[in-house]
């Protein structure tokens, strides 16, 4: 991620397919769908911060949703 040049939900699903955009976060699947890493994007300065990082079930009770 270090290297990636990010503009858009696009430009990180050429190398993530299965990302996914909700609001200002970015949402990817690590493990065969097994974890979900949540990371705030911000495109224009390149800065990317982890939010939370859950196993499927937790994801699951969308408390995540807080950083929205």
């Amino acid at each position: 991620m270090k290297e990636a040049d990010w503009k858009c939900l696009e430009d990180i699903q050429r190398q993530f397919p299965a990302a996914d955009m909700v609001g200002p976060l970015a949402i990817f699947n690590v493990k065969g769908n097994s974890y979900r890493l949540i990371v705030r994007m911000v495109f224009r300065t390149r800065k990317i911060y982890v939010k939370e990082f859950l196993t499927h079930a937790e994801y699951g009770k969308e408390r995540w949703k807080k950083w929205l």
